[in-house]
């Protein structure tokens, strides 16, 4: 093609009109929305032993993909949604119909949201979640011994946020498929510099939960641990959980022990012994957003509430 000074300057005009064009056109969903995609994949190959278990499989560690969409409403006030869908890396297919992992509506500023729909589990994101760090509480050496009553479905939520606190309040309805009544959950977390802590209480009509963590951040050493009092949630009565956990993190490696024990509850009914859970686990990130892990874990069940297996595994996680 003919190059001409003159040309060339109409061309470039045309170029710059057009693009401060499409920037008006853009500019009110820039402004007031934001959509954030986002995912995990996270397979392994794990060889397993256990009453039930293929030996040697290539299995899924809870991968998911999420969409995020928020707007601002007000200068003050921002709503959205949030969607989550889990699927089976292995095959592609999904666990569930629909968002199985949630689907919020919220509307709140940067100190108190309104959420309703299905989101996660208070108890889960603030306590188990963020103790089971060799693999993100997921997969074969996901912790197998937390009394979770919160279901994910049928909510309504409130947030506060205040400088290093955060609180949550939430409450359930029943669910249609069983005779149990609705319930509520009560979470209060506190974050400074190097050390975080939590309480989290469930309860319905039926059961109950209470647990405290706490976590210490080092230079290179993080120290996490537990405590859980239910009743009924596995067995019938009372029973203690304590969970602890430390990550070692030197340059890309991260070493990572995990052991937890959870008493029998005080009915002493036959097949509700206790349990023990421990893994050994070692992670290696490839960049920011991919690790490969190479781990072992094992859960030792005194009755049958919980089932006993041991499990090797090699992985690869990448989020997105």
């Amino acid at each position: 093609m003919t190059s001409h000074p003159v040309i060339d300057r109409i061309r470039s005009v045309r170029h710059e009109w057009l693009g401060a064009v499409w920037a008006l056109a853009l500019a009110p969903c820039v402004a007031h929305a934001d959509v954030q995609l986002y995912g995990r994949l996270n397979l392994s190959i794990e060889h397993r032993a256990c009453a039930a278990c293929v030996p040697i499989e290539v299995a899924d560690n809870a991968s998911r993909i999420g969409l995020l969409e928020t707007e601002q409403v007000t200068p003050s006030i921002r709503a959205g949604v949030h969607l989550e869908k889990g699927f089976d890396g292995t095959t592609g297919q999904s666990y569930g119909q629909g968002f199985d992992r949630g689907a919020e509506l919220f509307i709140g500023t940067d100190n108190v949201k309104l959420s309703a729909g299905r989101f996660g589990s208070t108890a889960y994101l603030g306590v188990t979640d963020v103790v089971s760090l060799h693999n993100h509480d997921t997969g074969i050496s996901g912790d197998a011994l937390f009394a979770h009553v919160e279901p994910l479905e049928r909510k309504v939520g409130v947030t506060v946020t205040a400088g290093p606190w955060t609180g949550q309040m939430v409450a359930w309805q029943p669910d249609p498929l069983s005779d149990a009544k609705g319930g509520k959950a009560v979470f209060v977390a506190y974050a400074s510099s190097n050390v975080s802590s939590a309480v989290s209480i469930g309860w319905d009509d039926r059961r109950y939960e209470h647990s405290a963590r706490v976590i210490w951040q080092g230079s290179t050493v993080q120290l996490a641990a537990y405590v859980q009092r239910d009743r009924d949630v596995y067995g019938e009565g009372l029973r203690n959980l304590a969970r602890v956990a430390i990550a070692w993190n030197v340059g890309r490696s991260e070493l990572h022990v995990n052991v937890a024990r959870a008493g029998a509850y005080s009915t002493g009914r036959e097949g509700q012994g206790g349990a023990r859970q421990w893994t050994i686990g070692y992670n290696f990130n490839l960049s920011q957003r991919t690790k490969v892990y190479v781990l072992t874990t094992a859960v030792l069940d005194d009755g049958r509430l919980y089932g006993t297996r041991r499990a090797q595994a090699v992985g690869l996680r990448h989020n997105f």
